[in-house]
């Protein structure tokens, strides 16, 4: 009897560290930001709100766009949001997000340089 509560203790502290180790990499929480634009991302846990410019190939009516949700964070520091598919088209077209070195880099994919760095701000006392 004792042996059968030793194999499930066992087994239970397996899954335990199987599932702590199966968590996926977050972003320090926070607002980034750029001095001397208006760009910024705001991160809170598992989700995101994105405030970035329209890009200059397609301009729009408004200009920023704007999107919340989940997103994920690869090992190599690339940001993806969950956004719909077809959302994610018109993003993916002008912009990726990479995390590297504390901050946000804004990647235009019509050159490939980053078109903005977004740095974590300091928290405001109060």
């Amino acid at each position: 009897m004792k042996f059968n509560h030793f194999l499930i203790g066992c087994f239970a502290g397996a899954v335990l560290l199987a599932v702590a180790g199966c968590s996926s990499p977050r972003l320090p929480e926070g607002r980034y930001s750029s001095t001397g634009r208006e760009d910024y991302v705001l991160v809170n846990n598992d989700l995101i709100f994105l405030h970035i410019s329209t890009p200059q190939e397609n301009p729009d009516v408004f200009a920023f766009w704007d999107w919340a949700g989940g997103y994920s964070l690869s090992n190599n520091g690339y940001l993806t949001p969950d956004m719909d598919a077809e959302l994610w088209k018109k993003w993916n077209f002008y912009y990726s997000f990479l995390y590297e070195k504390g901050a946000l880099k804004v990647i235009d994919k019509g050159d490939g340089r980053p078109l903005m760095t977004l740095i974590l701000e300091q928290p405001r006392r109060r």
